[in-house]
């Protein structure tokens, strides 16, 4: 079980869980702030959260050029079709979820890349 979030850091967290977004809207915007943000807190709650949408963000890259792949090819279209909108309402849900989640001082682990934060002196 992951600690709750401080209320200090809540409105860190959920930039980091956005930065996702950020990511759709311009280049690079999801990599680069979460990056910003795992240097720049000392809390290990928030630095956790930004390395799981730093992950998150660049699976769902990874993921989208497997995608674009696929479209060279007449057999996949459909599986790239299905697979773009998948990654798509995962890309724009999942931040969100993570976003409303530290706003109420919960820690939210995101599914297959996300990771409980490893806190000292933390005891479940």
């Amino acid at each position: 079980m992951a600690p709750p979030i401080p209320p200090e850091d809540q409105s860190m967290a959920m930039l980091a869980h956005l930065s996702g977004l950020g990511g759709r809207l311009m280049d690079g915007g999801g990599i680069v702030l979460p990056l910003v943000i795992m240097f720049a807190s000392s809390s290990p709650v928030v630095r956790s959260i930004a390395k799981q949408a730093l992950i998150l963000n660049l699976s769902i890259i990874l993921c989208f050029v497997g995608v674009f792949v696929m479209c060279f090819t007449v057999v996949l279209i459909p599986v790239a079709w299905v697979a773009g909108v998948l990654l798509t309402l995962a890309a724009l849900i999942l931040p969100i979820i993570g976003a409303v989640k530290a706003a109420g001082g919960q820690y939210y682990r995101y599914p297959i890349v996300g990771t409980d934060p490893v806190v000292t002196g933390y005891a479940n």
